[in-house]
């Protein structure tokens, strides 16, 4: 059973480059499984990958630190029910990559698994803005980056030639050894998977001390969030403050037919309309730092919404 771990900062298009990676398994042939972890207290995600593929989800922690051993257990329990020939493991975006490494090397996964790759997504739009974010989370960015065995630049339509040119001298400098590829909707291109082990993340598996990056960062989970028009939530999203990083949920407009997702990040957001099979419950979940309740409450307010609870 092959692994690959998918890691990089929040809203960077991880969930996007998962389905590109999933179909690619598919039309190889092989029965690919997912493990994806969300910070919040309820998957956003899961519910952008095909339901037909087996899906296990870890939520409301994050999956470099407490959450280690759930690793070990899902991993696990995928090959008892389903025998996949590759799981990928989504991180969550404030997750340090590495530490999961050591989370599918336990004793009882050796006889049966294999990290074939470690996926570093880098957002352009994210990297632009670097320097505005507080020094850890800056450091978080990097740290996330240092040990992958493939990177991709990611959204390089939305921002200058220049700033991708000083991101790719970066990542060049961070990570030597790693494959970069560049380009857009998360279309990488890996080898055709074989039994081999990738040497880089080999190198990587060796046991590391480190202090997490991101004790500091928290989330806010807001059942049934609004009743409002399409417009004043678009205010409110360009009120947000600089320690929102990111939100992401689904929500029902008054005056708009349709569910949407919510995607945004620092100063850019996304809100696309869905059509589900079954019904979606409207939630969003917030991350960032010391984010309160009462703060979203006031936003909203301040936008002559209703909260709904």
């Amino acid at each position: 059973m092959d692994i690959v771990i998918i890691g990089g900062f929040l809203g960077g298009g991880k969930t996007t480059l998962l389905n590109h990676l999933v179909s690619e398994a598919v039309a190889q042939g092989l029965q690919p499984a997912v493990i994806m972890n969300e910070f919040g207290k309820q998957s956003v995600d899961g519910q952008l990958i095909d339901q037909k593929i087996p899906l296990n989800e870890l939520t409301e922690g994050c999956i470099c630190c407490a959450m280690k051993a759930d690793v070990s257990d899902q991993l696990h329990q995928l090959y008892l029910d389903y025998q996949p020939d590759i799981v990928f493991i989504e991180c969550s975006g404030i997750a340090e990559p590495l530490a999961v490494v050591d989370a599918c090397l336990t004793p009882i996964l050796a006889p049966f698994t294999s990290i074939k790759h470690m996926l570093g997504i880098v957002d352009t739009q994210m990297y632009q803005s670097l320097k505005s974010y507080p020094k850890d989370i800056q450091g978080l960015f990097y740290e996330q980056l240092s040990h992958c065995s493939h990177l991709f630049v990611n959204k390089i339509d939305l921002t200058h030639v220049d700033v991708t040119s000083q991101l790719l001298k970066e990542l060049e400098i961070i990570n030597p050894e790693a494959d970069i590829q560049v380009g857009m909707y998360g279309r990488i291109t890996l080898p055709k998977y074989t039994k081999t082990t990738d040497n880089n993340v080999q190198m990587t598996k060796t046991k590391i001390d480190h202090q997490s990056l991101h004790k500091g960062i928290h989330h806010q989970y807001i059942d049934v969030p609004v009743k409002c028009t399409k417009l004043q939530f678009i205010d409110y999203l360009d009120a947000l403050p600089s320690n929102i990083y990111r939100m992401k949920g689904f929500i029902q407009f008054i005056d708009q037919p349709h569910t949407y997702l919510v995607q945004y990040m620092q100063g850019q957001f996304e809100l696309t309309p869905v059509a589900f099979k079954k019904e979606v419950p409207q939630y969003l979940v917030l991350i960032g730092k010391n984010i309160q309740y009462d703060d979203y409450r006031q936003l909203c307010n301040s936008n002559d919404m209703e909260i709904g609870y």
